[in-house]
């Protein structure tokens, strides 16, 4: 269990969740999942300034080989960023997994309450991790549970290394990306100038009320983990250029045409948020 407080420009909020996170040994096999759930009031989300109260879910798994005793491979949750760890564990873990999540938003933002399929990866040895977490809203079939809407929060990349530094701290650092798009309108043909090449690309016209709501940010990030409490340091820049350039790469080389109207000429902006958390650890080796 946790009560987390996270400060930012782009998201405010108070959020009381619970992370489950287990291993499951056998040889030189593996297995590792984790479940959270959280319900947060909230000020301001996805820089939109709004009062609410939202519910999010997430669970992921991965399998692998090694010993996987340390228990670090709750670092590769992406709604927690209280880190599980047993400093006596120095089993690693190398494997590959999936997970989905959603975030159930009020009022205004509930169009964009979407499900998000993930890609996991770990490889660790003893008292350290090196993740990456890819996060998209395509939904292929069973197997990658995205909502398939390509707007909102439409996809994200994290690479992280964790390392428990002795019996009662850990820390992790990393550099994050993450994309968040409009919802496009499809009654209307994809004329929009904006982002166009001058005429040349097809652009969607998107729906109100948020219709400039676009971010891309590129991010690196600190966590300080104690037994008791967890405290969190994100930032970057937030850049229309660097979103466009990434989502027009992929509109335009896999045929997902049309491309959504990122303002090219706006200047990058800084992106910075703080949390901090306390954490009720119950450990078992059941």
């Amino acid at each position: 269990m946790k009560a987390e407080i996270a400060l930012g420009n782009q998201n405010q909020w108070l959020k009381i969740g619970a992370l489950g996170f287990g291993a499951l040994n056998y040889g030189d096999v593996s297995l590792e999942s984790g479940v959270s759930f959280a319900t947060y009031t909230f000020v301001k989300r996805h820089t939109v300034k709004q009062q609410g109260l939202a519910y999010s879910y997430e669970v992921f798994a991965l399998a692998g080989i090694g010993k996987n005793s340390n228990l670090l491979g709750s670092s590769i949750s992406d709604m927690n960023t209280q880190l599980l760890f047993n400093p006596s564990g120095k089993g690693g873990f190398n494997g590959i997994g999936l997970g989905f999540g959603k975030d159930y938003l009020p009022k205004k933002l509930k169009p964009y309450s979407l499900r998000r399929g993930q890609i996991l990866m770990r490889f660790g040895n003893a008292d350290h991790s090196v993740q990456v977490v890819f996060q998209n809203d395509v939904k292929l079939g069973n197997v990658f549970r995205g909502e398939g809407t390509d707007y909102g929060t439409t996809g994200s990349m994290r690479f992280g290394f964790a390392q428990i530094r002795d019996p009662f701290t850990a820390y992790e650092l990393g550099i994050a990306l993450e994309l968040f798009t409009a919802r496009p309108n499809y009654t209307k043909l994809p004329r929009n100038t904006i982002n166009s090449d001058d005429g040349r690309k097809p652009v969607w016209f998107m729906l109100g009320p948020f219709e400039d709501l676009f971010y891309s940010n590129l991010y690196v990030y600190g966590s300080y983990h104690d037994r008791d409490y967890s405290a969190t340091v994100k930032l970057g820049i937030n850049s229309q250029r660097l979103g466009a350039f990434i989502q027009n790469t992929l509109h335009d080389g896999f045929g997902l045409n049309p491309r959504f109207p990122w303002d090219v000429t706006a200047k990058d902006r800084l992106f910075f948020e703080v949390s901090g958390s306390g954490f009720l650890n119950i450990h078992t080796d059941d």
